[in-house]
């Protein structure tokens, strides 16, 4: 039998190489072994344990009471050392249990815990924040440290990352962050999973998710708010593009104004859309196009009307040399648009309630120009017209939530009914000029930072 520090170390071995741990007892007590019967070799990237025991039922049982049990994966590769007994192959999808013997079955305790054989790194790139300002306070840094994730957490190494004008306000300071500064903002990415302490994921499982401090090499993640193994049609930039942007879009619609898909193309709801051919914009035209509602986009300059009209607007307006106004009266036959989806903010609004109509209403979630100034409500009584400025967390709170509107989305994008447009993939370093064509308007579609 192995002396107990040797037990010790090779327990420390096994938690840092295998793919996933099922503890049933306190992880120091797993730790603290000194009779780990069991022996490790190395051949070049992986591992291979054998007990001195007849392995029949690849168990061993410890003389300090906790019974250890290998549950390979389908189709187990084997290994022959000399007198060394066959043993299963620890790779990714391999099970570790660990069973306290004197352990009472009211108590028990079960933990997961999943790395990858690969050492994770202490250290990371990133994009820190320092103070709010422009786009000179992104400072991009290779020293940052690599976060630790918690129960019920995922550690992602970011392969794209999505470009949001929530980011621009948490830059400037518009929307003030809770956790002060420096600060690591950036709200979606997709990657993969290096570290897992949940159930439901595991190490090399390709991911998408909500979160915060994005903008970095690597990522502690919600299991709670990350959406996987991702389907293989489709991509991870396409994920990382859609996440976001999609569900605000699909929120607003559906659940925001309450718009149901109709039978026919135009039986729906008069709508219109400001900044159509952006990343938000976009999606709301298709998914209100799919919807079956009549979709009036607004767009700055010809070609940015093209595409609107190519992603499903019936009508568009240059707002650049269009009076937007009366063109929309024109369009509704002085009627007005029952839904407006208004993400430019400060610059539009007053404008939308000219052109909302009777009982309409109006739904303010972006500030692209500068926040809403504050509103006289006694102004929403001549028309009976609505106002609303919601957020997209607030309708993927609970779980049912997340995956109502999850599945949603992504099966939208299976069936190619709502499609990903991508404007440029940025080096994560050029991340200041990614922000500079956002607030600029330069862009149509998604931006993208590539780690």
């Amino acid at each position: 039998m192995m002396a107990a520090s040797n037990g010790s170390r090779h327990a420390t071995d096994i938690i840092s190489t295998i793919n996933t741990i099922t503890v049933h007892c306190s992880r120091s007590q797993l730790l603290g072994l000194p009779l780990l019967n069991l022996l490790t070799f190395s051949s070049s990237s992986r591992r291979q344990f054998a007990t001195s025991t007849a392995p029949t039922n690849r168990s061993c049982l410890c003389r300090s009471s906790p019974i250890i049990t290998l549950t390979p994966p389908a189709s187990p590769h084997r290994h022959h050392h000399r007198n060394i007994h066959p043993t299963p192959f620890i790779r990714p999808g391999t099970n570790i249990s660990i069973t306290s013997v004197n352990q009472h079955p009211q108590t028990k305790n079960t933990k997961f815990y999943s790395t990858m054989a690969a050492e994770i790194p202490k250290t990371m790139s990133g994009v820190v924040i320092e103070k709010p300002g422009g786009v000179d306070v992104l400072k991009y840094k290779t020293d940052l440290p690599v976060p630790e994730i918690k129960e019920g957490e995922l550690l992602v190494k970011n392969e794209y990352i999505g470009v949001n004008f929530i980011d621009t306000y948490f830059r400037t300071g518009l929307y003030p962050s809770s956790s002060g500064y420096p600060l690591i903002t950036g709200k979606e990415a997709s990657g993969t999973v290096v570290s897992s302490k949940h159930s439901r994921f595991s190490p090399g499982d390709r991911v998408a998710y909500l979160g915060d401090a994005a903008y970095a090499e690597y990522t502690s993640v919600s299991a709670a708010r990350c959406i996987g193994p991702l389907p293989e049609r489709i991509s991870s930039e396409t994920a990382a593009a859609a996440l976001l942007q999609g569900l605000t879009a699909l929120t607003l619609v559906r659940e925001a104004a309450g718009i149901e898909q109709k039978l026919g193309i135009s039986e729906g709801p008069w709508t219109l859309v400001h900044a159509a051919a952006g990343g938000t914009g976009s999606l709301l035209v298709q998914i209100l196009s799919v919807m079956g509602a009549k979709v009036i986009a607004t767009a700055g300059g010809q070609e940015k009307c093209e595409q609107a009209h190519h992603h499903g607007a019936q009508w568009t307006v240059d707002s650049k040399s269009e009076d937007v106004v009366e063109r929309v009266k024109e369009i509704t036959n002085g009627r007005g648009v029952d839904v407006i989806f208004d993400g430019v903010g400060k610059a539009t609004f007053d404008a939308d309630l000219e052109m909302v109509a009777r009982k309409g209403m109006v739904i303010s979630f972006g500030n692209a120009s500068g926040k809403v100034e504050p509103l006289d409500i006694l102004r929403l009584g001549a028309k009976n017209v609505k106002v609303m400025r919601p957020v997209l967390f607030g309708y993927i709170v609970t779980p049912e939530e997340w995956e109502r509107w999850t599945t949603e989305l992504f099966e939208l994008i299976k069936t190619e009914k709502v499609k990903i447009k991508v404007h440029e993939v940025y080096p994560l370093q050029e991340v200041a000029r990614a922000h500079t064509d956002l607030e600029g308007r330069k862009t149509t579609g998604k931006l993208l930072l590539k780690v």
